[in-house]
């Protein structure tokens, strides 16, 4: 069945790709019309220079000065808003990106994402503070469908590369920029080109920018600053030195600081409970803020260098970066989102959560590629990535009279990758190319460290089953220092020893805090004023590890119906890496630490791409139809670790098998008065057909609906997603006025996998119920972005305002559902001001 599908797909989208073909060649006049109108975009999608229009497959580019007319600015999140298929969810930091329904929220020290992400076509393994790369760019570009070929592991969504402007040998020269907007946004952007000799260059640029919470706290505390402010510095160096006339190397280094209060995301489970859904919330950013303030403090920087020399007929390029990510949040205590007749806050609820992840990353490639005329283009190479991990999650109450909280500290977390490929294309004849290649990928990943729920009480000598005391941590001057730690081997230790355990992970207590003397009283014989019956939860031991290898491929072909009209067809794979499991203690005391396999994705795709007249209008029509074949798809589910009902463990698991089928139009049409219309439709259905797991919205225990996912839809994949972007360039005695009006339209999505139902166990059944505490749908949305711009004749001076989000519409992008959370991350709101440019 699968097979009549494939085959019955090919020959539908043949014949469609073939019409529109046949139809561009129709519409031109005489052998073939010219097409200089149409600007020619270089890329490097496929590790080599190339017309975007030669790219056998859908890939889209822009520069800085498209990003900053369509409204995307320095904003790396709005780029969603003209990539149709993409989303970009902002969680703590943590940019998680998904392209036609592929994607991965598994942003922990032991998930990795599902659209790789690279700076000047090194891999980034952890994209915290990418956002602010977003500066004195040549273009970023975005390559759809798994790239396991090409690019390697976690590349099943596809690929995005953001290239740098390089440093340029002939010219001094350089741009200042100085931006200013609502949320009191300020920011200054500069680059400067420096030619040292005829063959030595260096560029330097930097990016500075400061804005207000983009959410507002409505609780009664008005000196707590709301999350969403941010406070970002950048600078980049780059040098670029022609060695000899077959030798370069190139060199850039880059840091970036962002401070703020972090992105914590907005509770909406309480108003959800009280009848309220997500659209009749006034503002879902009006958020109770109470206790700990927001703080996010991350710092991103980096090193790379590209040795290349050119032989007879192959060069050799070796290119090696190192990375260093330190990033810690102290999220935004809150009672969630604010609706009419919401409780009262109880201002002095320290509870919080405190994140550090530090990580450092080398990646080492060699590679040969063809430099030759000939009709043979290949290339070779072996690629070696290493990270090393720590990261620490402390999740802590404040005032109960039990105490209650989660810690995961992972002192020693390390992931390594090794891989060898091979990439060919051979032109058959002037019209007819084929294409293939092949890589072998082995890697292993390893973890030590502790983690699970802390859980106690206290009382008072001789009312040992009374009332518990209340129990404070986390007031100001609390500080979490859980990597500070002098050991981690708990193993076997007693509940003397895991109190110390975690007194040795606080680096500071506040004025207020208590739980420090009530752990000191309790294990100490000389104090008998309280006393604790026993420990109900502690942290375990973590310890696992995972090893694996898997082969990825592609091949296709191309024919060339003119210069300007190609049809293609090709199939890709792309591997997701696989992991192990947080440790589980078995009834007999045995620690296991379960593995899941990498999840595969085979790309099958024809498509068409076009340039031709269509009258007096030079257009562009390209059109790609698509198939996913999308297998051992890792979500999580209640696994049983004993025979009490009770002692469960969420584990990650290959549960499920989709297909993904979709249409993509992308149309550019230069019409008179210098207009400029860009369209693009793309049509989506990702289905999950195979799937079986408990419901684990609704508790920790084993004794859970059981539901059946088969026919439900992919997350964060609309069935339709229209773009249109109408641009026009006004000449006049004083310079060039322009104007861009950019839309996108998605329909309704969905959250999660449970598709915005629930399920009930009646009588050991699972049926259909209602609990709108699980609502996970997304209205279908209408995003509009305008920018208009002045340049002077001289080309020096530009001014341009901008606006984003102009009706400010408010769109969950990723939704934290269980039974204890309705947790929301969602797009920018409305942005607008003014930039003021020289170029010297």
């Amino acid at each position: 069945m699968m097979r009549f599908k494939r085959n019955q797909l090919a020959g539908a989208v043949m014949a469609f790709t073939v019409s529109i073909a046949t139809g561009s060649l129709s519409a031109q006049s005489g052998e073939q019309a010219e097409h200089s109108a149409l600007e020619e975009v270089v890329v490097t999608v496929e590790r080599r220079e190339q017309s975007l229009q030669s790219v056998a497959g859908v890939a889209q580019a822009f520069d800085q000065d498209s990003l900053n007319r369509l409204g995307v600015g320095t904003s790396f999140q709005n780029l969603q808003n003209i990539v149709p298929g993409m989303n970009i969810a902002d969680q703590e930091g943590n940019m998680e990106i998904y392209i036609r329904g592929v994607g991965s929220s598994n942003n922990t020290e032991l998930g990795d994402p599902a659209a790789a992400t690279h700076l000047n076509g090194v891999y980034i393994p952890r994209p915290r503070g990418v956002g602010a790369m977003f500066y004195d760019i040549e273009r970023v570009e975005v390559k759809k469908g798994p790239q396991g070929t090409l690019r390697g592991r976690n590349a099943t969504a596809g690929t995005l590369n953001i290239v740098t402007k390089r440093p340029d040998f002939d010219n001094f020269g350089g741009d200042f920029e100085v931006t200013t907007g609502n949320y009191s946004t300020f920011g200054v952007r500069g680059a400067v080109n420096l030619p040292v000799t005829d063959n030595f260059a260096v560029r330097f640029a930097a990016y500075t920018e400061e804005h207000d919470p983009y959410f507002s706290n409505a609780s009664a505390d008005s000196s707590l600053d709301a999350a969403g402010s941010e406070d970002v510095q950048s600078f980049r160096l780059s040098a670029l030195w022609e060695i000899s006339e077959a030798t370069s190397l190139y060199v850039v280094a880059d840091s970036t600081d962002e401070g703020g209060t972090g992105y914590p995301g907005a509770q909406i489970k309480q108003a959800l409970q009280n009848g309220y859904d997500f659209d009749d919330l006034d503002d879902p950013r009006e958020v109770l803020y109470r206790g700990t303030e927001g703080d996010l403090d991350s710092s991103h920087t980096g090193v790379m260098a590209v040795l290349t020399h050119e032989f007879d007929g192959f060069s050799v390029e070796l290119s090696s970066s190192y990375r260093d990510l330190d990033f810690e949040q102290v999220n935004a205590a809150n009672d969630g989102v604010y609706f009419p007749g919401h409780d009262e806050v109880n201002q002095q609820n320290y509870s919080s959560q405190y994140w550090i992840t530090l990580s450092e990353s080398t990646v080492h490639e060699l590679r040969l590629f063809s430099n030759g005329d000939g009709p043979l283009t290949w290339s070779t190479g072996i690629f070696h990535f290493q990270e090393d991990q720590q990261a620490a999650l402390f999740s802590l109450t404040d005032g109960g009279t039990w105490y209650t909280g989660t810690e995961w500290v992972m002192p020693d977390v390390d992931s390594s990758s090794t891989a060898v490929y091979a990439d060919l294309s051979y032109d058959f004849t002037d019209e007819l190319t084929a294409f293939a290649g092949i890589r072998h990928t082995t890697e292993e990943k390893s973890r030590f460290g502790t983690g699970g729920n802390w859980a106690f009480a206290f009382f008072e000598a001789g009312d040992e089953w009374g009332t518990a005391l209340p129990s404070r941590i986390g007031t100001p001057g609390f500080e979490y220092d859980g990597l500070g730690r002098s050991n981690y081997d708990i193993l076997g230790a007693s509940d003397a020893e895991l109190y110390a355990y975690l007194l040795d992970g606080i680096g500071s207590w506040g004025v207020d805090d208590n739980l420090d003397d009530q752990i000191a009283c309790v294990t100490d014989p000389s104090c008998t004023d309280i006393t604790m019956p026993w420990t109900v939860g502690a942290p375990v031991q973590q310890k696992g590890s995972y090893e694996d290898d898997y082969i990825d491929f592609r091949t296709g072909l191309t024919y060339q119906l003119t210069d300007s009209s190609m049809l293609f067809a090709s199939i890709a794979s792309g591997h997701k890496s696989g992991g192990f499991n947080d440790t589980l203690v078995m009834p007999d005391g045995e620690l296991v630490a379960e593995p899941y396999a990498p999840e595969k994705l085979v790309m099958y795709e024809v498509g068409t791409k076009n340039e031709f007249d269509l009258g007096p209008v030079p257009t562009r029509l390209n059109a790609s139809f698509f198939y996913y074949d999308y297998t051992d798809q890792v979500f999580q589910m209640i696994v049983a670790t004993g025979d009490d009902e009770s002692a469960s463990s969420l584990q990650n698991r290959n549960i499920a098998d989709s297909e993904i089928t979709g249409l993509e139009i992308e149309s550019k049409l230069l019409l008179p008065a210098n207009l400029t219309l860009d369209m693009t439709a793309l049509w989506l259905n990702a289905e999950i057909k195979e799937g079986v797991m408990a419901d684990t919205r609704q508790g920790w225990g084993t004794d859970l609906p059981i539901v059946d996912l088969s026919g439900n839809t992919l997350p964060l994949a609309p069935d339709f997603t229209f773009n249109l972007a109408l641009s026009q360039q006004i000449e006049s005695d004083l310079g060039t006025f322009d104007w861009t009006l950019s839309a996108q339209y998605r329909s309704d999505y969905y959250l999660t996998i449970w598709n915005d139902t629930d399920y009930d166990l009646v009588d050991g059944e699972t049926v259909v119920g209602s609990d709108p505490d699980y609502a996970d749908a997304v209205d279908g949305y209408l995003n509009l972005d305008a920018g208009l711009g002045f340049t002077d004749n001289s080309g020096r001076f530009r001014i341009e305002a901008y606006g984003a989000n102009l009706t400010d519409e408010v769109v969950s992008q990723k939704g934290i559902i269980d039974h204890g959370n309705n947790l929301r991350f969602t797009n920018l709101p409305r942005t607008y001001g003014m930039r003021f440019k020289v170029n010297f």
